[in-house]
Formats: C-alpha cells, structure tokens, sequence
C-alpha cells in the first residue's frame, strides 16, 4: 500500500474510535449551515463585482446532484488573484461581524495551510488534523487562488513540481511544532508509518527557524509572482491542475441547493479532465470517503 499523508489518515480515521462520522442528522444541518454561508459569501462578491465560483467536488456535485454530493459535506471555491485580493480588504467590514478570514497573507489570523478560509464565528468543526493546534476551527468553506502560469514551459514544470515538494515540507512543520497524541500513538504501531512521522517532523525542525505563518505567506507570495496574464491558470496550493483560461472564465451558472451558483466557465470540460470521463457516474462505494471528526459544534445556528 502507497504511504503517504492521505493514506496514512484514511486508515487511521477507520481504525480510531475518537474519530466519528458525521450523523445523517448533523450532516443535513452542517450542509444547511454551508449554504447559507455560500449564499452569504455570494451576496458579498456580486456587490463587489467579484467573481466566486464552485471547486472541485462541489462544481462536480452542482452537475451531477443539483447540490452536494450526497456523501459529501463541505464546499470548494474558487476566485482569481485579483478577485482575492479586492476580497480581502472588503472582508473585514462586510462580514467581519458573522465571520473569520484565514489564509496567507489574508490579515493577522495564522494561516493553517497554504490556500483560505471562511470560518462562521461560534461554532466548531474539529476534525484530525485540528487536534492540539492553535488554528481557528469552526465551520468552513475553502477558498482556493487561481494564479496566472509562468511564460516558459520549463518555469511551469519546475513551480509544478516546486509546489508539491514545498507544500509538503510546510505541513511537515505542523507535525513537528504540534505533535497530535491522536495520529502520534497511531503511527507508532508500525515501524513504516513511525519512520514516516519522524520524516516528517525532522522536515518540520528544519523549516522551523521560521514561522509557520512565514513560510505559508511566502508560497503564496512565490507561486502568485507571475504578473503577466497567459493562456493558463492554475491552483498552486493543493494541486497541480493546470486549465486554459477560457475552462474558468467567463463563468457559467448552475444550480446548488436552490442557489444560483458559478461554476467554470467549460465546467464539462473542467470535470471531464478533474475526474475523468464517466465523472456523472457514482462510485463504488468503497471509494467514497466519509467525513470522519472529532467534534461538530453549531452554536447558535
């Protein structure tokens, strides 16, 4: 079996007892909750003439189900660099009230990754990767920075490949900063998996003369430094996906839940290249993956 961080996490998240699925009851509501803040989060871009539209499972869910994918419990979305940062200095007095902002070089909260997101203030949504960290949790939506690519092919390949090895070295920082007791006992009952959580916190220290919030805020700074407009885009900060610009844009429209949402503008051809071509057909259910927590907390809401 393949070892890495997704694999690792997906058998642990099976083999725990702390870690729970979310009940249909809660899922419903949690799904509710998240509408209602992308109806929000909608609201605030289309009176400021920017351009938010649906990612990955969710773009993937508003085809094929009107809504969520019925297994799924969380929402994607995307918005251009420009987009972002005309976003950014509008958060605070638009929905500041109702919300936190979080991501690289977003304002003064700790970055826990490398790409945003939107928090609903009074609630909590506490999953593995939470557990011993002093990052803000809550319900959220994630907010991923479509970024121009470089000119040359060769810059491409190497901030491609650049990407992935320093986004994993980032995260590593985490596993060294804030040891979780949780995924600390569990990697220790193998002698691969501990090899490969003491790999990960030695890459961790050394990284560590720095902040985590320094390093996040400089990848994003990096891989956003190609200021000329080209043919492409991409996501910089959890995949390598790379599109023409007219798969993204102009937007088109679909439907989520009963709201009118954006989606890339070639969204079949988004989803056709994402996850292949029978992307309007189920899974077999082994190969859907529950959202497994340790805590889900709605407030008020």
């Amino acid at each position: 079996m393949e070892l890495n961080a997704k694999t690792i996490m997906n058998r642990l998240q099976k083999e725990t007892e702390l870690l729970k699925p979310i009940t249909l009851e809660n899922s419903k509501k949690l799904k509710t909750v998240l509408v209602g803040m992308l109806s929000d989060l909608q609201q605030v871009c289309m009176g400021n003439d920017i351009d938010v539209m649906l990612a990955y499972g969710s773009a993937l869910g508003a085809v094929r189900h009107k809504g969520f994918i019925p297994w799924d419990d969380d929402l994607d979305v995307y918005m251009s660099r420009s987009d972002w940062n005309k976003f950014k200095s509008i958060f605070k007095s638009l929905m500041g009230d109702k919300y936190e902002l979080e991501g690289p070089n977003a304002n003064e909260n700790a970055p826990k990754q490398t790409f945003a997101k939107i928090y609903l203030k009074g609630t909590d949504l506490t999953d593995i990767y939470d557990l011993n960290t002093p990052y803000l949790h809550g319900i959220y939506i994630d907010i991923f920075i479509l970024d121009n690519l470089a000119g040359h092919s060769i810059i491409r390949k190497i901030d491609a490949k650049a990407s992935e090895i320093l986004k994993f070295i980032i995260n590593s920082q985490t596993y060294y900063e804030y040891p979780n007791p949780l995924i600390e006992k569990f990697m220790k009952m193998k002698a691969s998996t501990h090899l490969y959580l003491n790999f990960r916190k030695f890459l961790g220290f050394m990284i560590s003369f720095k902040s985590h919030t320094f390093w996040c805020n400089w990848f994003d700074k990096f891989f956003s430094r190609h200021k000329k407009t080209s043919s492409g885009l991409t996501q910089f900060s959890w995949s390598r996906e790379v599109f023409d610009r007219s798969v993204y844009y102009p937007c088109s429209e679909g439907d989520f839940e009963g709201l009118k949402v954006k989606l890339p503008g070639n969204v079949h051809e988004y989803l056709r290249k994402s996850y292949g071509d029978d992307y309007m057909e189920l899974p077999p259910m082994e190969k859907r993956e529950d959202h497994m927590i340790i805590n889900l907390n709605f407030g008020k809401y």
